[in-house]
Protein backbone atom coordinates (compact mmCIF):
# COMPACT_ATOMS: atom_id res chain seq x y z
CA UNK A 1 0.00 0.00 0.00
CA UNK A 2 1.50 3.42 -1.05
CA UNK A 3 1.85 5.71 1.95
CA UNK A 4 -0.11 9.00 2.32
CA UNK A 5 3.41 10.36 2.97
CA UNK A 6 4.69 9.16 -0.63
CA UNK A 7 1.28 10.51 -2.02
CA UNK A 8 1.82 13.79 -0.97
CA UNK A 9 5.67 13.88 -1.39
CA UNK A 10 5.31 12.53 -5.47
CA UNK A 11 1.98 15.45 -5.61
CA UNK A 12 2.64 17.80 -8.71
CA UNK A 13 2.55 21.75 -7.08
CA UNK A 14 2.58 24.98 -8.60
CA UNK A 15 5.76 26.42 -9.82
CA UNK A 16 5.50 29.35 -7.89
CA UNK A 17 3.74 27.41 -4.77
CA UNK A 18 6.40 27.61 -2.14
CA UNK A 19 5.58 24.69 0.16
CA UNK A 20 7.81 21.66 0.30
CA UNK A 21 5.83 18.25 1.28
CA UNK A 22 8.11 15.76 3.15
CA UNK A 23 7.93 12.25 2.68
CA UNK A 24 10.04 9.10 2.28
CA UNK A 25 13.29 10.95 0.90
CA UNK A 26 16.79 11.36 2.92
CA UNK A 27 16.12 14.53 5.02
CA UNK A 28 18.65 16.34 3.00
CA UNK A 29 17.25 16.42 -0.21
CA UNK A 30 14.10 18.44 1.85
CA UNK A 31 17.16 20.81 3.40
CA UNK A 32 18.13 21.17 -0.17
CA UNK A 33 14.78 22.41 -1.56
CA UNK A 34 14.05 24.59 1.27
CA UNK A 35 17.31 26.31 0.38
CA UNK A 36 16.81 26.33 -2.73
CA UNK A 37 13.56 28.12 -2.84
CA UNK A 38 15.03 31.02 -0.70
CA UNK A 39 17.97 31.19 -2.75
CA UNK A 40 15.74 31.67 -5.51
CA UNK A 41 14.75 34.60 -3.76
CA UNK A 42 11.36 33.90 -1.98
CA UNK A 43 11.19 35.05 1.69
CA UNK A 44 9.07 32.05 3.22
CA UNK A 45 8.71 28.60 2.37
CA UNK A 46 6.17 26.05 4.33
CA UNK A 47 6.92 22.43 5.32
CA UNK A 48 4.64 20.16 5.35
CA UNK A 49 4.15 17.13 6.81
CA UNK A 50 1.88 14.02 7.58
CA UNK A 51 2.13 11.02 10.03
CA UNK A 52 5.64 9.68 10.83
CA UNK A 53 7.27 12.15 8.50
CA UNK A 54 6.13 15.14 11.15
CA UNK A 55 9.39 14.39 12.88
CA UNK A 56 11.48 14.53 9.36
CA UNK A 57 9.74 17.58 9.17
CA UNK A 58 11.61 19.12 11.78
CA UNK A 59 15.09 18.27 11.08
CA UNK A 60 14.40 19.65 8.07
CA UNK A 61 13.76 23.00 9.81
CA UNK A 62 16.99 22.61 12.26
CA UNK A 63 19.07 21.47 9.80
CA UNK A 64 18.16 24.74 7.34
CA UNK A 65 18.49 27.17 10.37
CA UNK A 66 22.02 25.91 11.58
CA UNK A 67 23.98 24.65 8.92
CA UNK A 68 22.79 26.92 5.72
CA UNK A 69 20.67 29.64 6.35
CA UNK A 70 21.26 31.80 9.26
CA UNK A 71 19.04 34.40 8.57
CA UNK A 72 16.33 32.46 8.63
CA UNK A 73 13.81 33.27 11.61
CA UNK A 74 13.03 30.22 13.65
CA UNK A 75 9.93 28.75 13.41
CA UNK A 76 8.87 29.79 16.76
CA UNK A 77 8.53 33.67 15.78
CA UNK A 78 6.50 32.74 12.77
CA UNK A 79 3.16 30.88 12.10
CA UNK A 80 3.30 26.53 12.98
CA UNK A 81 -0.01 25.26 12.77
CA UNK A 82 -0.99 20.88 12.95
CA UNK A 83 -4.46 19.47 12.92
CA UNK A 84 -5.83 16.01 12.18
CA UNK A 85 -6.82 15.41 8.60
CA UNK A 86 -9.27 12.57 6.94
CA UNK A 87 -7.55 10.76 4.34
CA UNK A 88 -8.54 7.46 2.26
CA UNK A 89 -7.02 4.27 1.89
CA UNK A 90 -6.98 2.13 -0.61
CA UNK A 91 -9.39 -0.02 0.02
CA UNK A 92 -11.96 3.03 0.57
CA UNK A 93 -11.92 3.23 4.23
CA UNK A 94 -11.43 6.62 5.95
CA UNK A 95 -8.15 6.93 8.55
CA UNK A 96 -7.44 9.68 10.38
CA UNK A 97 -3.69 11.54 10.90
CA UNK A 98 -2.04 14.27 12.37
CA UNK A 99 -0.28 16.84 10.18
CA UNK A 100 1.84 19.93 10.79
CA UNK A 101 2.78 23.30 8.75
CA UNK A 102 5.76 25.21 9.81
CA UNK A 103 6.36 28.55 8.22
CA UNK A 104 9.87 30.06 7.73
CA UNK A 105 10.35 33.31 7.40
CA UNK A 106 13.20 35.94 6.60
CA UNK A 107 11.37 38.49 8.55
CA UNK A 108 11.43 39.49 11.81
CA UNK A 109 8.02 38.90 13.80
CA UNK A 110 6.53 38.42 17.06
CA UNK A 111 8.08 37.16 20.18
CA UNK A 112 8.33 33.84 21.37
CA UNK A 113 5.48 32.65 23.77
CA UNK A 114 6.40 31.80 27.23
CA UNK A 115 6.21 27.90 28.06
CA UNK A 116 3.81 27.00 30.76
CA UNK A 117 4.80 25.33 34.77
CA UNK A 118 3.20 22.19 33.55
CA UNK A 119 5.29 20.39 31.22
CA UNK A 120 3.97 16.51 29.97
CA UNK A 121 7.66 14.95 28.40
CA UNK A 122 6.61 12.49 25.23
CA UNK A 123 8.82 9.38 25.15
CA UNK A 124 8.68 5.98 24.70
CA UNK A 125 5.52 4.58 26.81
CA UNK A 126 2.05 4.58 25.18
CA UNK A 127 0.71 7.08 23.20
CA UNK A 128 -2.44 7.47 25.41
CA UNK A 129 -0.09 7.70 28.70
CA UNK A 130 0.86 11.06 27.61
CA UNK A 131 -2.95 12.31 26.47
CA UNK A 132 -4.01 11.11 30.33
CA UNK A 133 -1.04 13.28 31.51
CA UNK A 134 -2.47 16.07 29.66
CA UNK A 135 -5.82 15.62 30.47
CA UNK A 136 -5.29 14.81 33.97
CA UNK A 137 -3.27 18.36 34.39
CA UNK A 138 -6.21 20.37 32.76
CA UNK A 139 -8.57 18.73 35.01
CA UNK A 140 -6.41 19.70 37.96
CA UNK A 141 -6.50 23.03 37.60
CA UNK A 142 -4.17 24.47 34.85
CA UNK A 143 -4.64 26.69 32.25
CA UNK A 144 -1.89 25.67 30.07
CA UNK A 145 -0.03 22.57 29.00
CA UNK A 146 3.19 22.23 27.60
CA UNK A 147 3.85 18.99 25.45
CA UNK A 148 7.97 18.49 24.85
CA UNK A 149 9.68 15.84 23.11
CA UNK A 150 12.78 15.02 20.83
CA UNK A 151 13.48 13.57 17.98
CA UNK A 152 11.55 10.31 17.03
CA UNK A 153 8.90 11.43 19.61
CA UNK A 154 7.95 14.30 17.85
CA UNK A 155 5.12 12.96 15.94
CA UNK A 156 3.86 11.00 19.03
CA UNK A 157 3.90 14.53 20.84
CA UNK A 158 1.82 16.17 17.82
CA UNK A 159 -0.46 13.30 17.90
CA UNK A 160 -0.62 13.42 21.89
CA UNK A 161 -1.78 17.37 21.64
CA UNK A 162 -4.69 16.55 18.93
CA UNK A 163 -6.18 13.27 20.67
CA UNK A 164 -6.58 15.52 23.89
CA UNK A 165 -7.97 18.38 22.46
CA UNK A 166 -10.61 16.23 20.16
CA UNK A 167 -11.26 13.61 22.10
CA UNK A 168 -11.30 15.05 25.38
CA UNK A 169 -10.89 18.92 25.88
CA UNK A 170 -13.21 20.58 23.73
CA UNK A 171 -12.52 23.32 25.60
CA UNK A 172 -8.97 23.63 24.85
CA UNK A 173 -7.96 26.01 21.88
CA UNK A 174 -7.08 25.21 18.28
CA UNK A 175 -3.54 24.43 18.52
CA UNK A 176 -2.85 26.28 15.20
CA UNK A 177 -3.57 29.37 16.63
CA UNK A 178 -0.97 29.21 19.44
CA UNK A 179 2.87 28.78 19.32
CA UNK A 180 4.91 25.85 18.89
CA UNK A 181 8.38 26.23 19.82
CA UNK A 182 11.29 24.16 18.03
CA UNK A 183 14.80 23.81 19.11
CA UNK A 184 18.04 21.82 18.76
CA UNK A 185 19.34 20.18 21.98
CA UNK A 186 22.52 18.48 23.03
CA UNK A 187 22.92 15.00 23.80
CA UNK A 188 25.62 13.55 25.87
CA UNK A 189 25.70 9.85 24.14
CA UNK A 190 26.78 6.74 26.64
CA UNK A 191 30.10 6.43 24.50
CA UNK A 192 30.78 10.35 26.26
CA UNK A 193 30.73 12.53 22.73
CA UNK A 194 27.62 14.78 22.22
CA UNK A 195 25.51 14.79 19.66
CA UNK A 196 22.10 17.45 18.42
CA UNK A 197 18.42 16.61 18.07
CA UNK A 198 15.48 18.45 17.23
CA UNK A 199 12.92 19.32 20.08
CA UNK A 200 9.24 20.82 19.91
CA UNK A 201 7.07 22.30 22.90
CA UNK A 202 3.18 22.69 21.80
CA UNK A 203 1.78 24.09 23.93
CA UNK A 204 -2.37 24.05 24.81
CA UNK A 205 -4.57 26.43 26.36
CA UNK A 206 -7.90 26.53 27.79
CA UNK A 207 -10.40 29.41 26.22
Amino acid sequence: MESEERILEDRKTDRNDNSILIGRKPSMNYVLAVVTQFNGGLKSVRIKARGNAISKAVDVVEIVKNKFLQDVRYPENRNVTFATEEISNEDGTMSKVSAMQILLNLEESDSVKPVPENIVYVGKKPLMNYVLAVVTQFNNGAKSVAIKARGNSISKAVDVAEIARNRFLKSIKNPSSEKLLINSEELVNEDGTKSKVSSVTIILEKV
